[in-house]
């Protein structure tokens, strides 16, 4: 909803105010049911406090890279928003299970850092499932931080620095998923790529985007282009073409994870650039003039030793304290 980030109350904000005071009242009644009894490896939830794209997908890839240098041995798991399964939850996913059986975002994941995912709604038997069947220091939870049932050890909260908390209010008459009170129970705020004035301490993440590559490994030369994605953040989407120096003709948006109809793809006069989360579920073989944006984070290499920190201090105080899982 575009009203939800003016930074003033819109008429329509204003009308859906009185909602909000449920969704604070279950927002609450989650907390009060928050599990207590941690699981035998630390879990760290990448979320979101603002509905959106934020940029869990590429922390959580900056984080399991990290993980993977320094020889921690890391799995995700993920809710698989928008999955139709074909099999009984939880479960890995595999090269076999297209990205419509298991969600756009964890199949990407899967396919991109090497590692287990394994999906459930439930994110807690998600968790169970990893620690059941693989041998592991550090579990990510891709999303999840609303979600209580699961028991976590660190938090990273991430915003979009230019949306922000948007007008501040709660679902449905803002973005909010839980009160700005929010940001100072979490481990570290992480906000994507624009300063952001906040009353705590935040790390800024660096966007950086990759020359655009078709099926066939061949860049796309700057020019005009058009763009299509189905994600939560389209116009962040659009700088990073515009970026790298393309023209940007014409733009074309879908619902955040719902696939790019074929009409959409159809070959015109112009390149077609897509994200990477639009690509995992077409056969792009097919398409040799649509070319995908490759994005990543970059930080400071002081909040990377924090991190590692952080993570390190975890691991080893679980590995001398086995209290069971859930």
């Amino acid at each position: 909803m575009k009203f939800w980030f003016n930074p003033t109350l819109s008429w329509q904000a204003l009308l859906l105010l009185p909602l909000t005071a449920l969704v604070l009242l279950i927002s609450q009644g989650k907390r009060l049911r928050r599990s207590t009894r941690p699981y035998t490896r630390p879990v760290l939830v990448v979320g979101n406090l603002t509905v959106g794209g934020t940029g869990k997908t590429p922390m959580i890839i900056w984080l399991a890279e990290l993980c993977q240098r320094h020889g921690i041995r890391v799995a995700v798991v993920s809710r698989g928003y928008g999955a139709k399964p074909d099999r009984a939850f939880p479960f890995q996913i595999t090269e076999q299970i297209s990205a419509k059986h298991c969600g756009d975002e964890p199949k990407m994941l899967a396919q991109r850092l090497n590692i287990p995912v394994v999906v459930d709604p439930q994110r807690h038997r998600a968790v169970n499932f990893v620690l059941a069947h693989h041998s592991v220091d550090l579990i990510i939870s891709d999303d999840g931080l609303q979600h209580y049932a699961m028991h976590r050890d660190l938090e990273i909260l991430m915003l979009d620095g230019l949306r922000g908390l948007g007008n501040g209010c709660l679902l449905p008459a803002g973005p909010l998923r839980e009160t700005a009170g929010r940001l100072k129970s979490v481990d570290f705020i992480v906000v994507k790529q624009h300063p952001l004035a906040l009353p705590m301490p935040y790390e800024l993440a660096r966007l950086t985007a990759a020359i655009p590559l078709n099926s066939q490994g061949k860049a796309l030369v700057q020019g005009p282009v058009k763009i299509c994605s189905g994600i939560g953040n389209f116009n962040s989407f659009q700088r990073s073409v515009v970026d790298l120096g393309y023209e940007v003709i014409e733009t074309l948006s879908f619902a955040d994870h719902q696939l790019i109809s074929p009409e959409a793809l159809a070959n015109n006069q112009w390149p077609i650039i897509i994200t990477e989360k639009d690509a995992i579920k077409l056969d792009l073989t097919r398409y040799p003039h649509i070319y995908v944006l490759t994005i990543a984070f970059d930080f400071d290499t002081e909040f990377e030793r924090r991190v590692l920190a952080s993570l390190r201090e975890q691991i080893h105080a679980k590995s001398h304290h086995h209290t069971g899982t859930l």
